[in-house]
């Protein structure tokens, strides 16, 4: 079966760069967003991280969410509309080889979308390169996976391609809200980090403030600068966020196999 994955890896990799809009969203606009918008806000502290640092973290899952679930979405939509994934299930290739070629071209272009924010950041704007990058790396693969993750699932409740913005738009608002980038999160009502800490975007912001910073952030409502961890227990001290983006991902992938569809939906 990693004979046919690779392949399809190879075939959605080569749709990917061919599409204008999709190379746009998904790469361009964040990489963009992330070198403009410090230039917009000023410096000093939010909720115990350097502003500069809190935009990153929130460019970075913003990009996540494009990537891993908007862009994921409306391919699987238009591909089972347009009979390309009932035509590739009649094939050879077995089903999970279908998932994990996308999902792979999902993680690649993660790692270039994450590599060029993090570069960028720091050539233009001089905010520091992360402190933990493994940790970083770790972070935004497991939150490509599960945001991936559900938007398979999503994308069989959706009965056509232009319905996927009522869906893809709220997620991108959740990603931005949660993750810090419009609100500091220390600023958050207690419910609402509740309501934060068991979903995957906040996790996801805290890895990467963690990682960022080689501090506490997991868990962090004070507006105090957390305590300084190492590369191991950075790992270490994430795993509640390991535990969510865990239980999430098994959601998504139980929500998958009983909504995917292969077959075109009317209506």
């Amino acid at each position: 079966m990693t004979a046919y994955t690779l392949s399809h890896f190879r075939l959605t990799q080569t749709l990917f760069w061919r599409t204008p809009v999709s190379v746009g969203v998904a790469l361009c606009f964040p990489v963009l967003f992330g070198g403009l918008m410090p230039l917009m806000l000023p410096s000093g502290q939010r909720g115990g991280a350097p502003v500069d640092v809190a935009i990153m973290t929130g460019v970075i899952v913003m990009g996540m969410a494009t990537l891993g679930f908007m862009t994921l979405v409306e391919s699987f939509v238009m591909k089972r509309q347009l009979l390309i994934l009932k035509r590739l299930r009649g094939t050879e290739m077995p089903d999970l080889a279908v998932f994990g070629g996308e999902i792979l071209t999902v993680l690649s272009v993660g790692l270039l979308q994450l590599a060029l924010i993090v570069g960028l950041a720091n050539a233009v704007h001089g905010v520091p390169l992360p402190a933990d990058p493994a940790l970083l790396v770790v972070t935004v693969l497991s939150g490509l996976a599960v945001f991936a993750a559900m938007a398979i699932a999503v994308s069989g409740r959706i009965p056509a391609q232009g319905s996927t913005v009522v869906v893809s738009l709220p997620f991108l608002l959740l990603a931005i809200g949660l993750s810090g980038f419009a609100y500091p999160v220390s600023a958050f009502p207690g419910w609402l980090r509740t309501v934060s800490s068991l979903l995957p975007f906040g996790r996801v912001a805290e890895g990467i403030s963690t990682a960022y910073l080689g501090r506490d952030y997991v868990g962090h409502a004070g507006s105090g600068v957390p305590p300084e961890v190492g590369v191991l227990q950075g790992f270490l001290v994430m795993w509640p966020a390991w535990l969510v983006l865990a239980a999430w991902l098994v959601l998504s992938l139980l929500a998958a196999k009983r909504w995917f569809r292969w077959e075109p939906r009317r209506g």
